[in-house]
C-alpha cells in the first residue's frame, strides 16, 4: 500500500491530468453507466451516469479517483441503482487481451509483457476481427488499456443485441473452442471391393487447404509451420519435440509410434517424403499405419489449435453488462493513461512513450526507491539505486503507482 503522501502526491498529478486532458467519450455516453475505483477509500462507485461531459471532467478533477470505467452497456436510466431498473438497450461487443491469456507472457518484465501482448492483439484483429468475422477499421475503437492489455470495442449495430451465448459463441470461434477435428479433415468413403452382396470400403481423409478460408486455412497453415520446424532439426530431435507435443495425449504413444510417424513424414528421397506430397498434392495420406494419422491428427488437436487460435477474456467478451476502462482516464497501478488507437497505429506504439500523460512534468520529485530500478519514460533512460532519489515527475508518478518507490511520510 502506497504511503500517505504518496497518495497525496498521486492524487494532486491525477487532477492535474484530469483538468489539462481532453476527454475521450464513448459513444451516446450519456446512457452509460459509470463506476470508480479510488486511492484513498476502500471498494467501488458505481451506478452513476453523466449527462454531459463536463459534469464528467468536474468529478474526475474534483475526486481524482484511480481508475475510470463505463458500462459497454447503454441503459435508458444509466444512473439507476439497480439492474433491473436501468433497463438495459444493447452493449458493445469487447474483446479484453492482456497478459493473463498469453501464453508465456506472465513470466516476462513489464516491457516485454506488453510487446508479447501487443502482438496477439494485432493478430486477434487482423485474422478474426477484420478477417473471419468481417467487421470494417471503422467498428474498432481499439484502446491501450493503461495496464498490461489492449481492449477492443465494437459498437457496430449488428452486435449491440447480441445476447450474452450469442456472443460467448463469437469467443468459442475466436479461441477454437470446441473446434471438430472431423470437419477440418473430412473423411470420403470410397469403394474398393465388391463380392456378392458385401461391399468393402474405405476411408479416405482431405488435407485442410489454405483456399478454404477460416478454421480450415489457420489449422492448414499451422500444420505447415509444424512441418517446416520438424524439418530443419535432426530425426532424434524431431521425435522428441513430436513426443512433448503429444505428451498431454490420454492414450499411451510410445517411441515406435513416435518413429513410424516421423519416418512417414520425412523418410525416403526428397520430393517424394510424406511431407513433400502434403505440400505439393494437398493429400493427407501419406501415413503407412492408422496409428499414425492418429498421432498426427492429435498434434494437430493439442498443439497447432493452440498456436493459431486467438485469445480474448471470455467472460469480458459474453457480459452484456461489463465495466471497462474509459479512453484518456489513468490507471491507478502504472500512471498510464488509457490510449485509443487506431489500427495503423499500434505497430509503432509504445505504452513507455505515448501512454505517459503530457500533464506529467519534469519538475524533479524525491521519491526512494525500494530496489535498483533500470527503464525508459519518453525515450530517456533512468537508471536509479535503491534509497533516496531526485527524478522527474513523470517518472515519479509510475514507480509510485507501480509501488516501486514512495514518497517518505514527512
Amino acid at each position: 500500500m502506497p504511503s500517505d503522501e504518496s497518495i497525496r502526491f498521486i492524487m494532486n498529478v491525477f487532477s492535474k491530468h484530469y483538468r489539462e486532458a481532453s476527454l475521450t467519450m464513448p459513444e451516446r455516453f450519456s446512457k452509460r453507466e459509470f463506476g470508480f475505483m479510488f486511492f484513498d477509500r476502500p471498494g467501488m462507485m458505481r451506478h452513476v451516469g453523466f449527462p454531459t461531459r463536463a459534469a464528467l471532467k468536474k468529478y474526475l478533477v474534483e475526486q481524482m479517483p484511480a481508475h475510470v470505467y463505463y458500462s459497454c452497456a447503454y441503459y435508458e436510466t444509466p444512473d439507476a441503482p439497480t439492474m433491473a431498473e436501468k433497463k438495459w438497450q444493447g452493449a458493445d461487443l469487447i474483446f479484453d487481451l492482456d497478459a493473463d491469456h498469453v501464453e508465456g507472457a506472465q513470466s516476462l518484465p513489464y516491457e516485454k509483457m506488453l510487446i508479447r501482448v501487443k502482438e496477439e492483439v494485432i493478430r486477434l484483429i487482423d485474422e478474426f476481427l477484420l478477417g473471419d468475422l468481417g467487421f470494417e477499421t471503422e467498428d474498432l475503437r481499439i484502446v491501450f488499456s493503461g495496464g498490461r492489455g489492449y481492449h477492443v470495442h465494437i459498437n457496430n449495430p449488428r452486435v449491440i443485441k447480441l445476447s450474452s451465448h450469442e456472443r460467448r459463441e463469437i469467443v468459442d470461434y475466436v479461441t477454437g473452442t470446441d473446434l471438430d477435428m472431423e470437419w477440418v479433415f473430412p473423411s470420403t468413403t470410397f469403394e474398393v471391393g465388391r463380392f456378392k452382396d458385401r461391399i468393402d470400403s474405405e476411408h479416405k481423409r482431405s488435407m485442410p487447404s489454405g483456399k478454404d478460408g477460416g478454421w480450415r486455412a489457420r489449422i492448414r497453415k499451422g500444420i505447415d509451420g509444424l512441418l517446416d520446424e520438424l524439418e530443419k532439426v535432426s530425426a532424434g530431435e524431431a521425435e522428441k519435440m513430436l513426443g512433448e507435443m503429444l505428451s498431454e495425449s490420454k492414450r499411451d504413444i510410445g517411441k515406435k509410434t513416435l518413429n513410424g510417424l516421423y519416418k512417414d513424414l520425412f523418410a525416403g528421397k526428397e520430393g517424394r517424403r510424406g511431407v513433400d506430397r502434403i505440400r505439393s498434392e494437398n493429400t493427407f495420406e501419406v501415413f503407412s499405419e492408422k496409428r499414425h494419422a492418429d498421432a498426427f491428427l492429435e498434434i494437430v488437436e493439442l498443439k497447432v489449435k493452440g498456436r493459431m487460435k486467438g485469445e480474448t477474456d471470455e467472460p469480458v467478451t459474453s457480459d452484456i453488462k461489463r465495466l471497462i476502462r474509459l479512453p484518456s482516464s489513468l490507471h491507478g497501478k502504472t500512471g498510464f493513461e488509457v490510449v485509443p488507437l487506431e489500427r495503423d497505429e499500434l505497430e509503432g506504439f509504445d505504452p513507455f512513450r505515448d501512454a505517459v500523460p503530457k500533464a506529467f512534468g519534469k519538475e524533479e520529485i524525491r521519491i526512494v526507491c525500494d530496489k535498483p530500478i533500470s527503464l525508459v519514460l519518453r525515450d530517456e533512460s533512468f537508471s536509479l539505486d535503491a534509497g533516496a532519489c531526485k527524478v522527474p515527475e513523470f517518472v515519479a508518478v509510475h514507480l509510485l503507482c507501480r509501488q516501486l518507490a514512495h514518497i517518505e511520510n514527512r
